[in-house]
């Protein structure tokens, strides 16, 4: 009798002990479901609040790209109220969108094509009424925005606003003027000093230093701000330039935001005298670089053109600018060159305005490049 009795004396602990271990568990399953709950209502809290943050800073881009756009309705004046938060929110917005780009951007037609803005604003406005706005249509801007004109704060936040409402219609290569070293002497520090904070220009430079420099169109149209380089062997390398970068000196980057070609020289490559910086190049190293990397056409800026547009190398090389009138010295038309979906090209040429008129030719090119 006692051994049975002490069994069921077992048995019992065994079963208090179960049901101790039970309880335990459902207040510990308890305890994760309440701290569940509240993990989820946090972050739907902070989901909402970044949704909410998210929306307000779309809304006061989309509110500047307005009142860029609508102020050429007053006159064409030339002070726009930007204010510091207005850049920062758009520097801020636009930087994770353009640092994720590659520098060598391979990129499909339909596409237009445009040179140096250099702060003519309104000019900008131009080309983008006369082509439409994106999302109807598609640009690759080659670089040089800012310097020399008196608007070139509005022209860089209308690319960046654009760039941020639609980054897969509107793309912007580095010219040698996206460069602090440059643009400190050329115009772009003191506007940004003047017209809203030192602040601003600084987040600009550190911006700049991360732009795509080169673009590859349906893999037949390498597109640069200045031009080829003694060191540029295979477009290939144009994939592995490092960003964020200044523009040095010498080298690679440097010559592809400063060459020039030059008809004149024998050489391949001879010292840019006229920029104190880089080389000119021949027809040859465009032809050897041509036929090397399978190519139809190379475009570039850099240079103001009479007619907006030149070509060189037996139209394997095509210099376009795009700001007419340029520092209101130079009679030039503006150069847009519209690549379409056969590689099919035409040039539209953007005439200074004439008693606020738009003044634009269009011209097809045909030859057996652009069939």
């Amino acid at each position: 009798m006692s051994e049975i009795k002490e069994n069921k004396n077992i048995i019992n602990n065994e079963v208090n002990d179960i049901n101790e271990i039970k309880n335990e568990d459902e207040n510990n399953i308890s305890d994760m479901n309440v701290i569940n709950i509240k993990n989820e209502f946090c972050n739907k809290k902070n989901l909402k609040k970044i949704e909410k943050e998210n929306e307000e800073i779309n809304q006061r881009i989309a509110s500047l790209k307005e009142k860029l756009i609508k102020s050429k309705d007053g006159s064409y004046c030339n002070d726009i109220r930007i204010s510091e938060r207005e850049v920062f929110t758009v520097i801020d917005k636009v930087y994770p969108i353009i640092e994720k780009e590659e520098p060598l951007l391979e990129l499909e037609p339909p596409i237009y094509i445009c040179g140096d803005i250099h702060g003519q604003f309104y000019d900008l406005l131009r080309i983008f009424e006369i082509c439409k706005y994106p999302p109807e249509s598609k640009f690759l801007f080659l670089g040089d925005y800012v310097d020399r004109g008196k608007n070139s704060l509005e022209c860089i936040l209308i690319l960046l606003c654009l760039k941020i409402q639609f980054p897969d219609k509107i793309y912007l290569l580095r010219g040698n003027h996206e460069s602090a070293d440059v643009n400190r002497a050329f115009g772009f520090y003191d506007e940004c000093k003047r017209k809203v904070s030192l602040k601003i220009y600084k987040k600009f430079c550190n911006l700049f230093n991360i732009l795509p420099i080169t673009a590859l169109i349906s893999t037949k149209i390498l597109c640069m701000h200045g031009g080829l380089s003694p060191d540029l062997k295979d477009i290939n390398q144009l994939k592995q330039i490092k960003r964020p970068t200044e523009i040095p000196d010498k080298g690679l980057l440097c010559d592809l935001v400063w060459s020039d070609p030059d008809d004149i020289t024998k050489k391949d490559f001879v010292e840019n005298k006229e920029r104190g910086i880089s080389y000119c190049f021949s027809k040859k190293v465009v032809d050897d670089f041509i036929s090397k990397n399978n190519l139809d056409l190379i475009c570039r800026a850099h240079q103001v053109i009479e007619e907006g547009y030149q070509f060189f190398a037996n139209m394997k090389l095509i210099t376009i600018f795009s700001a007419p009138n340029y520092m209101n010295i130079f009679d030039n038309n503006g150069g847009i060159l519209f690549i379409n979906e056969n590689l099919g090209c035409s040039l539209h040429i953007l005439k200074p305005m004439i008693n606020g008129n738009n003044n634009i030719n269009k011209k097809k090119i045909t030859n057996r490049f652009f069939s």
